[in-house]
């Protein structure tokens, strides 16, 4: 206990100097959340219409959460269809009957008109649509992912430097050094966490539960952090181990669909993205939204053991380059 507190002080003590970097990149992360939250909102919007008004006594709906009403006494150019400007035309006869010029298929058609009749209701939407968590998750994953890099330079510092060897040769408990550093680590995610705490306080959607956040930035974190010691254990330059995991970071976390849902319908690339464990885990929160996350633990565990294989990887290679040979190098003075 007393090497793992020792390491965590120090690791606050050498972020100090690196504070201003540390605070930008999570500003970028916090920032993110928040475009999350605004995206999700305008994607909730279902269609931008006008409605041609051809008559007063008719009653003109009104613009709602899900449709968005602007009301002309001319019907606009067809180009502005074309340009996407609005999605539909829409006029409506003395008797409430409601004609529609779009674009668009059938579907749209439908429930454009479900909409006109009875603004207040929510159409239902596919499982596949994504709510504001998952949005969440996807808009932070890889931010989270790559400031893991960052927040283990000591570890890469003490390797780089040979402070490691010398660590690994005192009376202490190499355990405890590895785990004050994932503890370092998984502390700078509490901003994070924070927004969102603030932002349910505030009565914003945030689409999961706080406990449900907190599981899926944990696995997030530990995920990251595994990835960024592995690259560190094996590469000896830390700018090196930085750039290259950043790299595979920004690639698969875009393939794996953070940002959006990426599919190329392409068999061979699919299968390649399913064995992404970012993908695994925008599966999940995707079942969490749908209410079947139990019936689907399995992508959750599969994070989960990939990110454990990663770790007892690194730490079995550190003990063995170092633990082992430092106890190699005793024996040999003896």
């Amino acid at each position: 206990m007393r090497i793992f507190l020792s390491v965590l002080k120090n690791n606050y003590l050498r972020l100090v100097p690196r504070i201003i970097p540390v605070a930008i990149f999570t500003v970028f992360t916090l920032i993110s959340m928040l475009f999350a939250v605004y995206i999700t909102g305008v994607q909730q919007v279902k269609g931008h219409i006008v409605l041609i008004q051809q008559s007063a006594s008719v009653s003109i709906p009104q613009s709602s959460k899900m449709l968005d009403v602007t009301v002309m006494s001319e019907t606009p150019p067809y180009t502005d269809l074309v340009k996407q400007k609005y999605d539909a035309y829409v006029t409506v006869d003395s008797n409430g009957n409601y004609q529609i010029e779009t674009l668009r298929n059938d579907d749209f058609k439908n429930m454009l008109l479900a909409l006109l009749q009875n603004p207040k209701d929510v159409v239902k939407t596919s499982g596949e649509e994504r709510g504001v968590g998952v949005n969440i998750l996807g808009f932070m994953m890889m931010f989270l992912l790559m400031i893991a890099f960052f927040n283990l330079f000591a570890f890469a510092d003490d390797k780089e430097q040979g402070q490691l060897r010398r660590i690994a040769a005192a009376p202490t408990s190499f355990g405890g050094y590895l785990a004050a550093h994932c503890a370092y680590c998984f502390s700078l995610l509490l901003p994070e966490y924070i927004l969102l705490v603030i932002l349910k306080a505030c009565g914003w959607d945030i689409g999961f539960s706080l406990l449900q956040y907190a599981g899926l930035i944990a696995v997030l974190g530990f995920l990251g952090i595994s990835f960024a010691m592995l690259l560190n254990t094996l590469i000896r330059k830390p700018d090196n181990a930085n750039m290259l995991g950043n790299s595979i970071t920004v690639l698969t976390s875009v393939l794996a669909g953070s940002f959006y849902s990426f599919s190329q319908n392409n068999a061979l690339l699919d299968d390649i993205i399913k064995t992404l464990p970012q993908k695994e885990l925008m599966d999940f929160a995707q079942y969490i939204q749908n209410g079947v996350a139990l019936q689907h633990v399995g992508c959750l565990l599969y994070v989960i053991a990939f990110s454990l294989a990663m770790f007892a990887f690194s730490c079995g290679i550190l003990r063995r380059m170092y633990v082992k040979m430092a106890v190699s190098h005793s024996i040999n003075l003896l």
